[in-house]
């Protein structure tokens, strides 16, 4: 191969490889804008998550202290004034954890109990509220709610109170509440009372 081949065929290897060098700079240029936009669009998501993080600590935190406020009265009102309801939030395992203790204002001090620690009566009386106010801030509700036996764990010389707590709920949160008891006390706090009877397999139900 003649001198002048050899130089021809040495600077088209160059400029080959001049060639590649420009694209794979130019591939290493446009990646690195791309970086920098999935950086930018990152921040962004990072503080759209930290903003709705705040946002529903604040509703959490206002939901806490609603549950707090009419469990508390659903406690004091069946069980005496010396009761009331202190809840915790916290993460495990990346969920939220609720934890409740019933407080207790004895001669003796401050009595606190977790959940383990409630009798049934008093779990119907911090859940059956509870449990309403989600529904209606998760707005899954259309304002009109059934309770089937609640508080049917209750000691039967405060069913009366239940009777009461549940009426001044119903006023309360602005719902209609149909109840299904066996207990006679409820029939006097509720504005319509109908009976159920079952003969034969057939029920038939009939007013006062």
């Amino acid at each position: 191969m003649s001198i002048d081949a050899a130089y021809r065929e040495r600077k088209q290897e160059l400029d080959r490889m001049k060639a590649e060098n420009d694209l794979l700079q130019r591939q290493v240029g446009e990646s690195e804008l791309k970086m920098m936009e999935l950086s930018k669009k990152l921040k962004i998501g990072q503080d759209a998550l930290l903003f709705l993080e705040l946002v529903a600590n604040s509703r959490r935190g206002a939901m806490k202290g609603k549950i707090e406020d009419v469990v508390g009265e659903a406690l004091r009102l069946i069980y005496g004034p010396n009761y009331d309801i202190s809840m915790s939030y916290s993460m495990k395992n990346n969920r939220s954890h609720l934890e409740i203790e019933l407080i207790k204002n004895a001669s003796i001090g401050e009595i606190r109990r977790s959940h383990g620690g409630f009798g049934e009566g008093v779990g119907d009386t911090i859940s059956v509220p509870m449990r309403l106010l989600v529904l209606i801030g998760s707005k899954q509700t259309d304002r009109i709610c059934i309770l089937d036996e609640c508080w049917k764990h209750v000691d039967l010389e405060r069913v009366e109170l239940v009777a009461q707590f549940i009426r001044v709920l119903g006023d309360r949160l602005g719902i209609q509440i149909i109840l299904c008891s066996h207990h006679e006390a409820m029939k006097a706090k509720a504005d319509k009372a109908y009976y159920v009877t079952e003969e034969d397999g057939v029920s038939t139900i009939s007013d006062d």
